[in-house]
């Protein structure tokens, strides 16, 4: 719905490719949401609730971004639909990350995972994505390597080179800050001060890459969105 107004940034997170096109299509979409009679026509209801959080996300509105991934997530639990529960835990996950809440991240993904795990295998790569990258900005770095190195086997096995690419990406970064913080980590307490300190640096760097909703250059192609889950 939205996905070619979305890319992946450099810092591996959700951007618009145009601000203000994007702007302008999640109010259509949320104009529509808000034009369905209550308590009609569910399915689509959550779908757009669902999108329109997704694109507040990716404009930096984390807040309002919450709101709607809430309401989109009471309706997939309240129709059954499994599916959609896990790809909209994921999104709000993403939502707390961006938003610098980590405790709140952290619980959404594993939910994801887990119910992947259990019931739709088929999304286990996407959950294991999420959750590695969101490990990897806390600084668990080895992890965050191990869930991403699953996604990516899970991705090459299914051949989806969009997929492919955007998870290799977020391989390349943790095995990057593997080897910079083993350079900086010798066996004594300063050292391991030194790691720690570099990591917060990371993820200071990585929110304030998302406070603001302007444009953000440096868009991976291929990048594919849970959202179109």
């Amino acid at each position: 719905m939205l996905q070619h107004l979305i890319t992946q940034g450099e810092d591996l997170r959700m951007v618009p490719t145009d601000h203000d096109q994007l702007t302008t299509a999640v109010e259509k979409i949320r104009e529509e949401l808000q034009a369905l009679p209550e308590g009609e026509d569910i399915a689509r209801a959550r779908v757009l609730a669902r999108w329109t959080g997704i694109g507040l996300l990716s404009l930096g509105r984390h807040d309002d971004a919450r709101v709607f991934l809430r309401q989109a997530l009471d309706l997939a639990e309240a129709s059954g639909n499994s599916r959609a529960v896990i790809a909209t835990q994921l999104n709000l996950g993403d939502a707390y990350r961006y938003g610098g809440e980590a405790e709140n991240a952290d619980v959404f993904y594993r939910r994801a995972l887990d119910g992947a795990r259990g019931q739709h295998p088929e999304l286990v790569d996407f959950a294991l994505q999420h959750l590695g990258k969101h490990l990897m900005e806390q600084g668990s770095l080895m992890p965050a390597r191990a869930h991403l190195q699953e996604a990516l086997r899970l991705r090459t096995a299914k051949g989806d080179a969009g997929l492919i690419e955007s998870t290799q990406a977020a391989v390349d970064r943790v095995e990057l800050l593997i080897s910079h913080a083993s350079a900086d980590t010798p066996a004594s307490a300063d050292g391991a001060a030194e790691a720690a300190q570099r990591s917060r640096r990371w993820t200071s760097w990585l929110q304030s890459r998302t406070t603001g909703s302007g444009r953000r250059p440096g868009g991976r192609k291929g990048f594919q969105l849970s959202g179109t889950l």
